[in-house]
């Protein structure tokens, strides 16, 4: 071996294997001469080739107190001498700042001289496959081109005071057989860390991400990537800006230089509102990799689960990373899957970094007795929100880049206002919406293209709680007195207004609750409730969906509550507007407690009240009898509507919206007739209209009123109204028919 000299940085990490390599087979050639047994023993004890005599057997009963021979002595003083050279020129490497994946490794996982000789022996046949017939010659077996327990501890321990350390190395505490090794089979159910322990003739091997991680072949786990994000050292000033005086980055910077060990950070928030980012600014701060975990992408079977975390554990130990676990959209409280593996995961990972940062991102607030929290771990909570309505038009403008220039200020204001989305849900938009204008050839998207992105970012769940309404009316078809029509007109206005009033003039600091828009619509059958409601979603852009009460009102107790929690929680994530009809179903009068029944009747009332007041979207009820609601429900809403019955002249306004233009009329037709025999609302005149197309068709004929006045006989029948013989008159027909 050469003796030691000068430090000479490596150029790269295969410089420094190559080094490593050199005392190796010089240790494979020593052992070789000493006929291939126990360096510490007999030399002419042990294995001579493949061949075991008598002779050796015989030997063996005095190996065990026989000193090491003088070649081996030899040739410990020159391997130490060679490892520090080895360890100098890395030192002298790793100044310059070159990367040495075995230097950073042994040091991060804090590694004993054996541990790191014995990683150079399992990557030897990595590197050379001239290394697999040394192997299988000193395991006396030549199908094991392996390392064994055996063979290292023979050849890589300077004395026998070195063999119990070097087991314990190999013990399924160890650094070595809990990361560094393959140890995928050896995992058992329900959690990690059931190893099984080697025997002497173990065939050992590196993880195939050990190997690409120490060869610099791979960035990242290619078996985990598909569930993993993983973002590199980062300085803050690369990164997007996060707004001034953030309260989340406030409440989790503190862990940039803190002395806590084992920081576990939760941050909560809706999609896209930067969770993620400040733990990316975090983790710079901290000079520190991050590795994002999708736990929706974690196999749903125990045993691939935990296989799976331990190459996540292993993924952050090896590049010394921060790691995130973020959980997608799930219901309040439920349940974390794979809990019992994530605790085992997380304890290994907290064993075996020397930097251990964990955080937990999710949509709603757990309680840290949710979460597989480390022992000992120092937890913070951190908030995340919709930014306001001057970052929102920022956020817009930012995404538009330079086709910024093609739009006015207005424009980022109006829909900064009209859409409360958080940064990550804006550049979606941007994105979508240059997309539908590319396909239309168009250089810049338009309003049109911008709402119709703006709508698409919604994810949520409300579709298995509630049933959505496709907004088809106009304000044209919505026939009003003029004070409702002007109270409908007004509600809109105030939800496009609010951030002017909350943000810009202040009000919102005077009112931490009570922001959102809610209406009580209050009228007999058909006169328009739902209508207007439509009419709401499509002057607002948002979805609607109304309320199944059968998907929602439980017979168990609790159970109602904790449908509408969940239900209210999705609303919050989509901004959608949560049409109850039939409200006084659920928001009837709170009653006498006489039994539990009105015990509990009164919890639900009461609940639904304050979820309502504290919902910031909006909320329109819909109700037939005004008398049989809450009057703390009143009190609460910010828009009481009266829908009237209609009147002559109404009646015959909702007869013309019904007809499309594109509809043949007959010249004998006389809505005004009809409008005032007919005494029902418009949801029967809808039906009256419709029936009398249909006859016209059948006909083959333009819709006259010999058409109306059969369609309408059949709704008065439906509706149990007594017919009067000249009700319909000159227009009867079929009188025989009618009257029998």
């Amino acid at each position: 071996m050469q003796a030691e000299a000068k430090a000479v940085p490596y150029a790269n990490g295969l410089q420094q294997l190559n080094d490593e390599l050199e005392w190796l087979e010089a240790g494979f050639r020593t052992l070789l001469e000493l006929g291939g047994g126990n360096p510490f023993a007999n030399p002419q004890a042990g294995m001579r080739g493949l061949a075991v005599s008598a002779s050796e057997l015989l030997e063996s009963s005095e190996d065990e107190h026989t000193g090491a021979s003088e070649g081996w002595q030899r040739y410990v003083t020159e391997r130490r001498a060679r490892e520090r050279n080895i360890a100098a020129s890395a030192e002298a490497a790793m100044r310059e700042g070159i990367a040495l994946p075995l230097s950073q490794l042994c040091g991060r996982l804090r590694l004993t001289v054996w541990e790191r000789r014995f990683i150079v022996l399992c990557l030897s046949a990595e590197l050379n496959r001239k290394y697999e017939k040394w192997l299988a010659y000193f395991n006396d077996d030549v199908t094991c081109r392996a390392p064994t327990p055996d063979l290292a501890y023979r050849l890589l321990c300077d004395s026998p005071d070195d063999v119990p350390r070097a087991r314990r190395s190999l013990s399924g505490s160890g650094a070595l057989r809990g990361i560094l090794l393959d140890t995928a089979d050896a995992y058992a159910s329900p959690g990690l860390g059931a190893l099984v322990r080697p025997t002497l003739k173990t065939a050992l091997k590196l993880d195939e991400r050990t190997v690409s991680f120490l060869l610099q072949t791979e960035n990242m786990d290619a078996r985990i990537a598909s569930f993993v994000e993983a973002h590199a050292l980062n300085r803050t000033s690369s990164l997007p800006e996060l707004p001034q005086g953030d309260e989340a980055m406030a409440a989790i910077g503190g862990f940039a230089e803190s002395e806590v060990q084992v920081p576990f950070i939760h941050l909560s928030g809706p999609p896209g509102s930067g969770k993620k980012l400040r733990l990316r600014h975090l983790a710079a701060a901290r000079r520190q990799r991050l590795l994002i975990v999708s736990l929706k992408g974690l196999p749903a079977d125990l045993d691939r689960a935990a296989v799976a975390l331990t190459r996540i554990v292993r993924e952050a130990v090896l590049t010394d990373a921060a790691l995130v676990l973020s959980e997608e959209h799930v219901a309040v409280g439920s349940d974390i899957p794979h809990m019992e593996s994530l605790t085992w995961a997380l304890g290994d990972y907290v064993r075996y970094v020397r930097r251990p940062l964990i955080a937990w991102t999710s949509h709603a607030k757990r309680q840290p007795s949710e979460l597989p929290v480390p022992a000992g771990a120092g937890w913070v909570h951190g908030e995340t929100s919709v930014p306001d309505a001057g970052a929102r038009a920022s956020y817009w403008q930012a995404a538009a880049g330079l086709s910024a220039d093609a739009f006015s200020d207005s424009t980022w204001l109006e829909l900064a206002d009209k859409y409360r989305f958080t940064a990550g849900q804006i550049g979606n938009a941007w994105r979508q919406a240059a997309a539908l204008a590319e396909g239309r050839g168009e250089p810049t998207p338009g309003r049109q293209q911008l709402d119709t992105a703006s709508r698409g970012q919604f994810r949520h769940r409300l579709a298995q709680l509630a049933d959505r309404i496709v907004p088809a009316r106009t304000w044209d078809d919505l026939v009003l007195s003029p004070e409702p029509a002007s109270l409908i007109r007004e509600a809109c206005n105030r939800f496009l207004h609010r951030e002017t009033v909350f943000e810009r003039w202040g009000f919102g600091r005077k009112l931490p609750y009570g922001k959102g828009l809610s209406l009580l619509f209050a009228g007999p059958p058909g006169t328009g409730k739902t209508m207007a409601a439509e009419i709401i979603a499509g002057e607002l852009g948002l979805e609607l969906y109304r309320i199944d009460l059968s998907r929602i009102v439980s017979k168990y107790i609790g159970e109602t509550e904790q449908r509408l929690s969940e239900l209210f929680a999705e609303a919050e994530n989509s901004g959608a507007i949560l049409f109850f009809d039939e409200g006084d179903a659920l928001f009837g009068k709170r009653t006498e407690v006489k039994d539990a029944h009105d015990k509990y009747a009164n919890l639900e009332a009461a609940y639904l009240l304050q979820r309502i007041e504290a919902y910031d979207g909006v909320s329109i009820l819909a109700t037939n009898l005004i008398q049989n609601m809450d009057e703390a429900l009143i009190r609460r809403m910010g828009f009481v509507v009266k829908f009237p019955f209609p009147g002559p002249a109404e009646r015959e306004m909702i007869f013309r919206a019904h007809l499309p233009a594109s509809s043949p009329l007959s010249d004998d037709l006389d809505l005004a007739f009809l409008a005032a025999r007919l005494d029902v609302s418009g949801g029967y005149i809808k039906n009256v209209v419709l029936a009398a197309a249909f006859l016209a068709a059948t006909d083959k004929q333009p819709i006259g009123m010999t058409h109306f006045v059969r369609a309408a006989r059949q709704e008065l029948r439906k509706m149990g109204k007594i017919l009067v013989k000249d009700a319909f008159s000159p227009y009867d027909v079929d009188l025989n028919e009618t009257f029998g």
